[in-house]
């Protein structure tokens, strides 16, 4: 379900993203010549996402992939994103359950805008803020080590960071990032145990760059 959330979002947003990249722009004429100028074209990118955020304030590993699209200093994008591992509290208690190893997991999926705040050849610089969709699952083990689901709670996730990506090659970059992710849910207690900040490195592929000369290598080939 968070796959198809994704993947309708992407549709969604970046055809209505990239529509305002092909416009054609009507410069005043000049000595009888009329010009016209195509503005900037989006450009698709696709990382991995390798986290680290807290549940109850203990790191945990938290893993994700986006798809985006860049026109100029903007980005749209959707993301998916989870827990590489249940987070696990060793003797503690669930609702009447006392004594027991409580297992926490949880995933999201969402919508994100991005502004560039540097944008050169090697570097790049933004704020992404974004809102997602997704849930919270509890649950324990019993004496003979089967998880025993207790909850799910529904949950909105926002949250606002701030990135360094850098271009190793024209089509691959790699970055770190931090920020503070907070948790709206119907459950208080979801919303302490999830809202917190979280860092993370991520690499990545420029699709749009490799599209871009890989169309380029064709035309000159086959002399276009």
């Amino acid at each position: 379900m968070r796959g198809a959330l994704a993947l309708l979002l992407f549709w969604v947003a970046v055809p209505a993203f990239a529509q305002l990249d092909h416009r054609p722009v009507l410069l005043p004429e000049t000595e009888g010549v009329r010009i016209t100028e195509r503005k900037a074209g989006f450009r698709v990118i696709f990382n991995f996402d390798f986290r680290r955020t807290f549940v109850n304030a203990e790191a945990v590993r938290f893993y994700g992939f986006r798809l985006g699209a860049q026109r100029n200093k903007d980005i749209i994008a959707v993301g998916i994103y989870g827990l590489g591992d249940p987070y696990v509290q060793e003797n503690s208690t669930l609702g009447p359950h006392t004594n027991v190893d409580v297992v926490t997991d949880f995933d999201f999926a969402g919508i994100s805008y991005e502004r560039l705040l540097i944008d050169t050849k090697r570097w790049q610089i933004g704020v992404p803020i974004g809102i997602a969709l997704g849930n919270l699952r509890r649950g324990y083990r019993d004496a003979n080590d089967k998880l025993v689901p207790y909850s799910v709670n529904e949950l909105v996730p926002i949250e606002l960071s701030l990135h360094t990506d850098y271009n190793i090659f024209y089509w691959l970059f790699a970055g770190v990032g931090g920020g503070y992710r907070y948790v709206l849910a119907a459950d208080r207690d979801a919303t302490i145990t999830l809202s917190d900040w979280n860092y993370y490195f991520k690499v990545g592929l420029r699709v749009g760059e490799l599209i871009k000369r890989a169309r380029k290598e064709f035309h000159k080939e086959n002399g276009a």
